[in-house]
């Protein structure tokens, strides 16, 4: 591995971090539907918009690194890519200080039962809602 190369040069760790910021801000609303048959988890929705934008930041750091590696005529392995990237998000992640829990605070979900779906006024509704809710969960 090339110690003395700076794969991430002009892009800073303030920069990644703003780019990052953005992506995860970009959405602070979700509805969740709460499913009767399945485990509750009130951070479902918002979780895996956290899970996305980490992936994201991940992939985007390795372009960098890949990138800047090609540029300098320098080939490195995938787990070179990893090593070097695991090192800067470490960095960033320790600039970044309270920012996943910042964002988590300002996060509004708003939480819906659909069992409540199938009170329909007439009877056929009902029972139509029922059975499409029955054939939805045999195709599970």
């Amino acid at each position: 591995m090339q110690h003395d190369i700076d794969y991430f040069k002009g892009v800073s760790n303030q920069e990644i971090n703003e780019r990052f910021k953005k992506e995860l801000y970009s959405k602070t609303e979700f509805v969740q539907y709460n499913d009767p048959d399945d485990f509750f988890d009130p951070e479902q929705e918002y979780g895996d918009h956290i899970t996305r934008c980490i992936e994201s930041e991940n992939q985007f750091i390795k372009e960098i690194i890949s990138s800047s590696a090609a540029q300098n005529g320098v080939i490195l392995s995938g787990e070179e890519i990893e090593t070097i990237s695991r090192t800067k998000r470490e960095q960033i992640y320790s600039e970044a200080g309270t920012l996943i829990d910042d964002y988590i605070e300002q996060v509004s979900v708003t939480y819906i039962d659909p069992v409540g779906e199938c009170d329909h006024k007439y009877l056929m509704q009902r029972w139509l809602c029922k059975g499409v809710k029955y054939l939805r969960s045999l195709i599970r």
